[in-house]
């Protein structure tokens, strides 16, 4: 990607700072990339195509498809080149339905984009790429790095795993708004059918940004322009961007989702109401928020967000909030822990009974985030109930549309939980939170058998073979009083696919003899995370220990050079992927050693378009003990050279063989 004038950006974001407007953390290049603009492999069970994006500087790089077909088996993948971070599967199931498809943001400056395609696959791939962003603020800095926390968010933000609040904060998702480049934040809602739909509440002056042309007149107007909804109906929503520990580094596996549609929006409370195309998808262990419509003045207040779209924090008021601008908002006064920035944008606050009461509109001042005197002011949840009288201007006729129930409880969605890898041995799956009279009926793929457990709570499949090596996959079909996808857990049946790594050109990259570098091992399917076995022949040796999924190697030879790379998971090894490079130079050899009346030494030169970095000629001397030349060659290029010992003493001498750079030292003994 080009180089841009990250200051310029800078100063933007600080000229709107306290204007309540969405975090933005990147820059978006708008490209042209399909599956022309890659490199395809060939492995044991299909194709692979790989694609790398560099965009110096970058924190972190996401992505905008504007066209992805995936045929079924196909998984698209993005994995941070140094391996330290993948986005994926993309399976057949987000196969574009609108217009774009919005990636996660994946760690670093270099990532690469990893799509296997199945063997005898008879349907057409298509995958485009519209946009690319490049990252200039870090909003990974929720993670830890040499024990040094370094979140982006302000000094006075709290991690959510610190406080009894994992319900709720299993329902708060940060929104990529359309545009790839700002954030929000947003939470599910529960509805008195209890049906699960993905209903979100969230910020309307997050919609009402004009495709983020702060200077359109239409800019925070108060009116959604149907561009501006188009946009918001392609967000896309992460889940679980939290902590697994209070003060820990790790990050819970989180859960994203593209493609809503807008129910209703009211500028007058700051609310918006969405909902996902496809209620929350699959396994998932999401929670569908309570919420309190009554109007009663909440005793505390709480709210779950993500400042400057950090891992997810909350904040908390142990006293009595205020009515605010005609009775429409809510304002905490001071919080006692915590704050609200960018980016926290439409999360919900809750009173003392935990359930939802409004979503943020904004501060006091953006400038002093920690200030204890600067408060935070949120749209009212009671009067965006009724809004502004129509379905799209109101909440009720969504989350109640039989009427008259003034408060809700916070509801979890059902999940299946169980092993991502199945062996011939017996794996049992388990369904969590089946609503109360309601059945189950389990199905599998084929490459499954059955074992027990039809109808009830607990499923017990098994491979038919470990050397399936192909994604497989249970199901929890839930029927009752309630209107509940097909749960689905995807899994890997068998011994692992054969791993790809890269580096690996073709034709074979080439390194400097004696210098280092590292491959990674990009996707092997099914395996138990660092479990590559790597081996070395040729003209690289192995540095590092030879196992995990990065290996460091050296050059020390001249010519072709292999690695070799399983991976294993509890089914057993993968088979083994080879990967090669080339090591420029001239490759002497000397026979026979002892030498009698002569010494015969061979050169060939090893080059794959080397473009001047291998001398075209090679010249040898011979030294004795005493570093004497008893032996000197003019500059030459022959593939062989004899050349006469009769005349030396009987003892150890040393051939030294020179080709520009290039310098090696043999030790040759004489005995006549």
């Amino acid at each position: 990607m080009p180089c841009f004038d990250i200051n310029r950006l800078l100063e933007e974001d600080e000229a709107v700072k306290d204007m309540d407007v969405p975090y933005r953390f990147g820059k978006g290049f708008d490209v042209n990339y399909s599956l022309a603009d890659g490199k395809w492999t060939k492995v044991d069970s299909g194709r692979v195509w790989l694609l790398k994006i560099t965009s110096p500087g970058a924190y972190s790089i996401n992505f905008i498809f504007n066209e992805l077909y995936l045929p079924e088996g196909a998984e698209l993948y993005i994995y941070s080149a140094d391996g330290s971070m993948v986005y994926g599967p993309v399976t057949s199931k987000q196969n574009l339905s609108k217009k774009l498809l919005l990636t996660d943001l994946v760690k670093g400056e270099s990532v690469v984009l990893y799509l296997f395609e199945p063997i005898n696959n008879d349907e057409s791939l298509k995958l485009n790429i519209t946009r690319v962003i490049h990252a200039y603020k870090n909003v990974y800095a929720g993670l830890f790095e040499s024990g040094k926390e370094l979140d982006d968010s302000e000094w006075c933000e709290k991690d959510v795993a610190c406080y009894p609040w994992n319900n709720e904060s299993d329902a708060v998702a940060l929104v990529l708004l359309a545009s790839g480049t700002k954030h929000c934040s947003d939470s599910l809602l529960n509805n008195t059918a209890q049906n699960f739909r993905s209903y979100f509440l969230t910020a309307f002056h997050c919609i009402d940004v004009a495709g983020g042309n702060q200077y359109s007149e239409d800019y925070k107007d108060g009116e959604l322009q149907p561009y501006e909804i188009d946009d918001a109906e392609n967000w896309s929503f992460k889940f679980d961007y939290k902590k697994t520990s209070c003060g820990g580094g790790r990050i819970a596996t989180t859960t994203t989702y593209d493609h809503d549609n807008l129910r209703a929006a009211w500028n007058s409370t700051d609310f918006a109401l969405l909902e996902l195309e496809d209620s929350p998808l699959y396994n998932t262990t999401l929670s569908f928020l309570g919420w309190d419509n009554t109007g009663s003045t909440p005793t505390e207040g709480t709210c779950i967000h993500h400042p400057s779209g950090d891992v997810m924090k909350i904040s908390l008021d142990s006293e009595s909030l205020t009515s605010v601008f005609n009775n429409r908002y809510w304002f905490v006064d001071d919080w006692d822990i915590g704050s609200t920035e960018e980016g926290s944008s439409g999360s919900p606050l809750f009173n003392q009974n935990k359930r939802v009461v409004g979503q943020l509109y904004g501060r006091e001042s953006e400038y002093l985030p920690c200030d204890p005197e600067m408060g935070s002011f949120f749209g009212k949840l009671s009067r965006s109930w009724t809004g502004g009288g129509h379905d799209t201007t109101r909440l009720n006729n969504w989350l109640d549309p039989d009427g008259g129930t003034s408060t809700m409880n916070t509801q979890r969605f059902p999940s299946i939980t169980g092993s991502d890898v199945v062996c011939t041995s017996n794996t049992t799956y388990t369904l969590n939170n089946r609503p109360p009279g309601t059945s189950v009926s389990w199905n599998k793929s084929s490459n499954l058998q059955y074992v027990s457990g039809q109808g009830t709570n607990s499923y017990t499949v098994k491979a038919y073979s470990n050397d399936t090596r192909a994604s497989g996959y249970v199901t929890a079909s839930i029927t009752g009083d309630c209107d509940i996808p097909i749960l689905n857990k995807s899994v890997w049946v068998g011994r692992p696919g054969t791993p790809v790594t890269t580096p690996d050109e073709s034709p074979p990259m080439q390194v400097i003899y004696g210098s280092s570098f590292l491959v990674n091992i990009f996707n092997p399917p099914g395996a138990n995370p660092n479990t590559g076995s790597w081996t070395a022949m040729g003209s690289i040796s192995i540095t590092t220990s030879g196992s995990g999924r990065r290996c460091g190697f050296k050059a020390t030879g001249f010519g072709f050079g292999q690695w070799h790379v399983t991976t294993s998971n509890d089914c057993g090894t993968s088979d083994t992927y080879t990967g090669s490079v080339i090591v420029p130079g001239w490759d002497f050899g000397m026979s026979p050693n002892p030498a009698d009346d002569y010494v015969e030494l061979t050169a060939e030169k090893k080059e794959y378009d080397t473009k001047g970095i291998v001398s075209d000629n090679y010249e040898v001397k011979i030294l004795n003990n005493l570093k004497s030349v008893v032996y000197e060659s003019a500059k030459t290029n022959q593939t062989s050279l004899r050349i006469s010992t009769k005349h030396l003493a009987n003892g150890t001498y040393y051939i030294h063989f020179t080709a520009g750079e290039q310098k090696e030292v043999k030790q040759l003994i004489i005995i006549h």
